[in-house]
């Protein structure tokens, strides 16, 4: 195994759902987190060793993720008017528990709960995401709490 590929396999829950809680789409945050990973290579030389990597990637993988979001904001047609013709449900549970929380939860409460879920602590995802500890605290909270409203409410129908 390579260290891209150790690198890559450390790495890649985290970046895909940093990349999927900026975009909301599966197959833009695959681009994004492609886009991740050429830059990483480019740019391995400018990495300053004994910072943290994971958090080097996660910030590598929001921008290209906004960057993303900002050429398709661009473009003339909208999509999102035609979801119907792009399901995005995976057939295990799973993929639909995401897509609910993508939909239920705003992009930072979204993004930490799939780190957490990723197994980061706290700490790690407040470098990530550069935001304040409390912050990552509050929105991790926020998620779980607005999740579990959405999946109630879903049992009710």
């Amino acid at each position: 195994m390579s260290a891209f590929d150790g690198l890559y396999e450390a790495t890649k829950g985290s970046v895909y759902y940093i990349a999927l809680s900026v975009l909301k789409e599966r197959s833009l945050a695959e681009d994004a987190m492609q886009n991740c990973y050429l830059k990483v290579i480019r740019n391995a030389g400018k990495y300053r060793a004994g910072t943290n990597a994971n958090a080097w990637i996660g910030r590598i993988a929001k921008n290209e993720a906004i960057g993303i979001l900002r050429a398709r904001r661009e473009q003339s047609v909208d999509i999102s008017e035609h979801e119907y013709l792009f399901p995005t449900y995976e057939s295990d549970g799973y993929g639909n528990l995401i897509d609910l929380a993508r939909r239920t939860l705003k992009t930072n409460e979204f993004a930490v709960l799939m780190l957490v879920a990723e197994g980061y602590k706290r700490r790690e995802i407040a470098q990530m995401l550069s935001l304040p500890l409390p912050t990552v605290t509050w929105h991790y909270h926020s998620a779980v709490k607005k999740l579990k409203a959405a999946m109630e409410k879903l049992h009710e129908i």
